[in-house]
């Protein structure tokens, strides 16, 4: 592939999305596809969350491009074949849909999860698997059929570690250039065509989408734009990282290289998982928690937070391309050991944001962490067996009931409707948080009356699972609005008397 073909795809890729952005904005609206202000996010106003689709055009462009190029015979490709190619376009877009409905109406974590294998499982009846690898101590292993379901949790697990760091502007897109990029350029070298095309034309449209994303950003990607990058990119990750043919690499290599250019979003996967458990908070449950805003929290700037994550995965991607491209050279050799120290360093850093908390304060509210998980899930089964409107709505008493809440409240037509009050309010002579949340379409409010307790990330985890609980009586909606009358108030008294400090 000529350079002037890269420098083209680049710039396909960029005018594109930066063309098709205000155009998609404006379908976020119609949509209902905007992500309001409150609860973990950061920004101001509401925000569309069509990013994804600018993503996907140019891709999809490309797509046709490769194909139609590649029918003439004027091609001659290394791989993939017509089976990988043809599923990869597929799948990519089933996980956009995908990922747009959860961004439209918010789907379970288990049915996103099986909906996110299915991709996986489309990719491989295309002929996409984890064939062979040299694993310490064994040498070459052929995986034979257990490279499927290798290769669908490496696709799947990328897909979710995407979607998780997506919590600061500009963030996921700027590391998914920086991979992207990475995966282009050593497919480039090996001559396959087909993972350099995608990949060039994904930098260029995430360079074009950046202009809109870095802080303070207009648009955001959703679960959809983020989870098909995740599964894109973990696609072409594994596939531009294979060997050369004869190429003989070291066992750390061949492990490591597929994932570094990922290295953040999979060390932060790994890391809310110790860390829920250690606190006793739900796997699945997504929180405000997550290093991003950790860092985040401590320095006080948004940009200069993206900043250092872009420059430790640019210095992954760097790693990557040493390694995997086989530099010999001196220079490039103390470059190479001098960005693993320092990597190492910034490991073991970003483990201490999480030290200020305290053990002994963590391990004392990990019960009431736990209860919160169970809260939710329970609730969440109520909810869908409700019969009436009412029914639904009478749910909320549990706020007061079995989260201390000093009150809830539900307004319609600017009116109250139903009342609950804490008769025993939990630390009376604690700040309190009101707030209140708006159920489009049905013309209610619910305002609520809160505690703060001493450990902030309960705090933010209860107001989390709270949020989460009137998204699930939302869904659980009749879609057409209808007359509702007062019923009597309630003022029911804690059930859990051991309440978190």
């Amino acid at each position: 592939m000529p350079w002037w073909a890269v420098g083209f795809l680049i710039f396909f890729g960029f005018a594109v999305t930066y063309a098709v952005i205000p155009a998609a904005k404006r379908l976020a609206l119609r949509w209902d596809l905007i992500a309001p202000p409150g609860g973990r996010r950061n920004h101001a106003q509401d925000t569309p969350l069509t990013g994804g689709w600018t993503l996907y055009l140019p891709l999809a462009g490309a797509f046709l491009i490769f194909f139609a190029v590649a029918l003439t015979g004027r091609l001659t490709m290394l791989r993939p074949e017509w089976g990988r190619m043809l599923s990869l376009f597929l799948g990519t877009t089933w996980i956009l849909i995908l990922g747009t409905i959860d961004d439209r109406m918010v789907i379970p974590w288990k049915q996103k999860l099986a909906g996110q294998v299915l991709g996986a499982i489309i990719l491989v009846i295309g002929g996409h698997t984890v064939s062979v690898a040299n694993l310490p101590w064994l040498g070459t292993v052929w995986f034979g059929w257990f490279g499927i379901p290798c290769f669908i949790i490496a696709v799947v697990t990328i897909t979710n570690a995407i979607n998780l760091i997506d919590g600061l502007d500009g963030l996921a897109g700027g590391i998914c250039l920086f991979a992207a990029l990475t995966s282009a350029i050593i497919a480039l070298v090996k001559g396959d065509f087909f993972i350099a095309t995608l990949g060039f034309t994904l930098s260029g449209s995430l360079l074009g989408f950046l202009r809109f994303n870095f802080p303070p950003a207009s648009i955001f990607l959703g679960d959809g734009g983020s989870m098909m990058l995740g599964f894109l990119l973990g696609t072409l990750a594994i596939s531009s990282t294979a060997f050369f043919p004869g190429q003989r690499l070291g066992t750390s290599i061949m492990i490591l290289a597929p994932f570094l250019p990922l290295g953040i979003p999979l060390f932060e996967v790994a890391l809310s998982i110790v860390r829920r458990w250690i606190t006793g908070q739900a796997i699945f449950l997504a929180d405000g928690n997550h290093l991003h805003h950790r860092l985040m929290d401590k320095i006080k700037a948004p940009r200069a937070t993206v900043a250092i994550f872009y420059f430790f995965s640019a210095s992954l991607c760097a790693l990557t391309l040493l390694m995997v491209l086989g530099v010999r050279s001196p220079v490039l050799r103390f470059l190479a050991t001098f960005l693993t120290l320092g990597l190492m360093v910034a490991f073991i850093w970003s483990i201490r944001l999480y030290s200020d908390r305290g053990l002994v304060l963590t391990l004392r509210n990990r019960p009431h962490f736990k209860f919160l998980g169970e809260f939710l899930r329970f609730m969440t089964l109520r909810a869908g067996r409700a019969k009436s409107v009412m029914d639904l709505l009478a749910l909320l008493e549990s706020g007061v009931r079995d989260l201390d809440f000093d009150n809830v409240e539900i307004v319609y037509k600017e009116q109250p409707l139903r009342t609950w009050i804490n008769p025993q309010p939990a630390h009376p002579q604690s700040p309190r948080l009101v707030s209140e949340e708006s159920f489009n379409g049905w013309h209610l409010r619910i305002k609520w009356s809160q505690p703060l307790h001493k450990d902030e990330n309960y705090n933010e985890y209860l107001l989390l699972t709270w949020r989460r609980f009137l998204n699930t009586v939302k869904t659980a909606l009749p879609p057409q609005p209808q007359e509702l009358h007062p019923g009597n108030d309630a003022a029911p008294a804690s059930a859990d008397p051991k309440i978190p400090e």
